[in-house]
């Protein structure tokens, strides 16, 4: 599962990076870390307006819902669904045809286990430009929007540092995510092949990550680790 993001990237850098404005800018805010495992707010663009920058819970809850986040989180981590089993679920899959939308990231985390100890990686773009991630959405009762990041066992190169898990996030190039919006997407394993992915790099960073209570300035900077055999992805 992949349960923490981040996003450094501000306002303007966005804005420019997606052609878009937000609808609300002055909500946003910079965070080394986002951890999902408590309820926190992700900015989104959307099929229904391209153009505009919303935000989403993360942690897609049913259409029209009216109960607390917690609650259906409790039930079913909704963090990340998988492209491959979204079929699975009668109340998401509905959704992903006309509910599609990408999650504005500057990095997401990846764990590698190595000689029985867990290893994290940052994993960004590789000129340090905002880039989208594939998601799904629903529009609760109240008329805000919640949000699941699409994950996939496509083929990618990450699989080098990431082996507890065969899904990883569909990270989509700035220039390119209008075509997971486009309401002709064909959702096959070779219609999302076509998308140009972002072109990502990643470095250890330290294990303070793994405690959720701390955050610190210098958090996503390269850690050395002595014998793991991969210490970055190029």
């Amino acid at each position: 599962m992949f349960y923490k993001l981040s996003n450094t990237s501000d306002v303007l850098k966005i804005e420019d990076a997606f052609d878009a404005k937000f609808k609300y800018p002055f909500l946003y805010k910079s965070a080394p870390i986002i951890n999902g495992l408590s309820e926190q707010s992700l900015p989104v663009i959307t099929m229904n307006n391209p153009s505009q920058v919303d935000y989403a819970i993360w942690g897609m809850l049913p259409q029209d819902y009216k109960e607390g986040w917690d609650n259906f989180q409790n039930l079913t981590n909704t963090l990340n669904i998988s492209l491959d089993k979204i079929h699975t679920l009668d109340w998401a899959y509905p959704l992903i045809n006309e509910q599609r939308c990408i999650v504005i990231v500057s990095g997401f985390f990846t764990s590698y286990i190595h000689n029985g100890e867990v290893y994290p990686f940052y994993v960004y773009e590789k000129n340090y430009k905002p880039f989208a991630l594939a998601g799904v959405y629903s529009t609760l009762a109240d008329g805000f929007l919640s949000v699941s990041i699409i994950t996939s066992t496509l083929k990618n190169d990450l699989n080098n540092i990431h082996n507890i898990g065969q899904d990883f996030p569909i990270a989509i190039d700035n220039e390119e995510y209008k075509h997971w919006l486009s309401k002709d997407l064909d959702l096959s394993i070779s219609g999302i092949e076509n998308i140009r992915k972002s072109e990502l790099k990643a470095h250890t960073i330290s294990k303070e990550f793994y405690k959720n209570d701390i955050i610190y300035e210098s958090i996503l900077e390269p850690a050395h680790y002595v014998g793991l055999p991969i210490l970055s992805l190029k």
